[in-house]
């Protein structure tokens, strides 16, 4: 499906300072919402007249139950084109909470959160994988899941993917990482 070239996505890259150092917070999908069970980060389409780092807080404000003046933007970064054509654009900030309990997930778009540690990161950055070339016992199973759900993409798609925590991460999420 082609959306307008109008049409814009915010998503916020929160870093969360944790006793172990920075670590990145991303979502779970809810059951209720397009992708399912998918992990991302908050985020959403620009209303009219609101900047990209405008929706990327307020949409991250809906999701995680955060006011505005917890989050503290340091970024933004280059926008990304999906392959449907979407214009994605992700905004760098540090997200000052107390702990993770204090969140209150809107349970209509988040099943769950968590924190990606970034040192963990820097020692198991995403591996990439061209679809086309990459047979399915060369697959992590939990992207194997992922990708049936996306028909003909599996035989043409590129993917960046790791894997944390029980937590699956590809696509644009696993990019954006990567790109970090």
């Amino acid at each position: 499906m082609m959306t307008g070239n109008n049409t814009r996505y915010a998503i916020l890259i929160p870093w969360v300072e944790t006793d172990s150092g920075e670590s990145l917070l991303l979502e779970v999908r809810s059951l209720h919402v397009k992708q399912p069970g998918e992990v991302c980060f908050p985020g959403g389409r620009a209303e009219d007249g609101e900047s990209v780092t405008e929706a990327a807080v307020r949409e991250t404000c809906e999701e995680l139950g955060v006011r505005p003046d917890d989050i503290e933007v340091t970024a933004e970064l280059e926008p990304l084109t999906m392959g449907d054509g979407r214009a994605v654009y992700p905004v760098s900030a540090r997200l000052h909470v107390g702990d993770m309990t204090s969140l209150k997930l809107s349970e209509d778009e988040v099943a769950e959160v968590f924190l990606l540690p970034a040192v963990w990161l820097e020692e198991n950055p995403p591996v990439h994988y061209v679809l086309a070339q990459t047979s399915d016992e060369e697959l992590p199973e939990k992207l194997r899941g992922y990708l049936a759900h996306y028909g003909e993409y599996r035989s043409y798609g590129e993917t960046d993917y790791l894997e944390y925590d029980g937590h699956g991460i590809w696509g644009l999420t696993a990019r954006i990482i990567k790109n970090l």
